[in-house]
């Protein structure tokens, strides 16, 4: 895998640092953010190649602004449900996967290329 820096944005500490740990072993900085604000802020000062957002909450807001601001940011949305799919993509996400399942399929969404910004 590529280098790269990601960001991840959930809510939930417990699944954020979890995914943290295991995706240092892939890229060289792994930032992660607990709020949808913070995360735009992130996103906005430090360009990471990658975003994972979790789209409860505030995340389909979240991931529309970084999308706005950042086009060219590889932009992948996770959850527990799949009901959020369609909302994601009218968000601008690059992909959307469901939490809990392996490793690699998620490394795989993140080695692949964003859309380009139209």
């Amino acid at each position: 895998m590529e280098a790269r820096q990601i960001l991840i944005a959930d809510n939930d500490v417990v699944f954020r640092e979890g995914l943290q740990m295991v995706l240092s072993e892939y890229c060289d900085e792994v930032l992660t953010s607990g709020s949808g604000p913070e995360a735009v802020a992130l996103a906005e000062d430090l360009a990471p190649d990658v975003v994972l957002i979790d789209p409860d909450a505030q995340g389909l807001e979240t991931a529309r602004r970084i999308k706005l601001q950042r086009p060219q940011t590889h932009l992948i949305l996770l959850s527990v449900y799949d009901r959020y799919l369609a909302a994601a993509l009218d968000a601008g996400a690059d992909g959307y996967l469901l939490k809990g399942g392996p490793v690699e399929e998620l490394l795989a969404a993140i080695c692949r290329p964003a859309k380009p910004a139209a």
